[in-house]
């Protein structure tokens, strides 16, 4: 398959943080900076979801591993890592050192793995710049992959959030047609994506409420501390699968 022209956009991207900050702090800075604190994060998030050592778990979009470095001390079980930008997935790699686990490139909307093999398939910051169509193939393979009984989290920006509106206005405000999509999603969008997948919503979490159990505190990049339960910032889907 060709290398789509966003793609090559976000590589040449990458070259350019490597090129100005370096690799360490380029391959932060791809994923939005905050490495260590975002792992922590999403890997407690996890966590607060039932997620044991002996679980399998694909993370959609890992970019270059700030998942996996957090879970790497915990997991015993499989892990498998998708995403478009290849020189991310080898920094992943040497990040985690784990030769049973997977990372591996894709370049369309497709999870490159076996049937029912995870026990959790999880998109951070993924859907949030993906457009309807693609959001719902993803689930699809979402569920063709997730074990009977799986979980299936995604994260999401909602209109009905206060927080995320400065999102959808600094984006209005961007009139460059090669602007990253920000994309906004319902409430009943995902009880309907869910309904015709024959997936149950477990929870939907506002991005204001506080529900994950931090294994762990930290400090974001502005100085605010995180302790205890916190909220995750982007609203959550929780999915399940019958």
């Amino acid at each position: 398959m060709e290398v789509p022209d966003y793609i090559r956009s976000y590589e040449k991207l990458l070259d350019d943080l490597v090129a100005q900050h370096g690799r360490e702090e380029a391959m932060s800075l791809i994923v939005g900076g905050q490495y260590r604190a975002i792992g922590l994060l999403e890997s407690s998030a996890l966590l607060t979801h039932g997620l044991r050592p002996e679980h399998s778990v694909v993370d959609v979009g890992c970019g270059s591993g700030r998942l996996a470095v957090a879970l790497n001390p915990f997991l015993t079980g499989k892990f498998y890592g998708t995403d478009v930008l290849e020189k991310a997935l080898d920094y992943a790699r040497e990040k985690c050192a784990r030769p049973d686990w997977e990372f591996i490139r894709t370049l369309d909307a497709v999870i490159p793995v076996e049937d029912g093999c995870a026990d959790y398939v999880c998109f951070f910051s993924v859907f949030t710049h993906l457009l309807d169509e693609d959001i719902y193939r993803f689930l699809v393979e979402a569920r063709r992959v997730a074990k009977s009984g799986g979980t299936i989290m995604f994260s999401y920006l909602d209109f009905e959030v206060p927080s995320h509106w400065p999102v959808f206005e600094s984006t209005m405000a961007n009139r460059n047609p090669n602007r990253v999509l920000n994309k906004f999603i319902s409430k009943p969008a995902i009880i309907k994506w869910s309904d015709q997948l024959g997936l149950t919503v477990e929870r939907l979490y506002e991005g204001f409420e506080p529900w994950i159990n931090l294994t762990e505190s930290f400090r974001y990049s502005d100085g605010r501390e995180a302790r205890g339960t916190v909220e995750f910032g982007q609203s959550m889907a929780i999915l399940r699968t019958r």
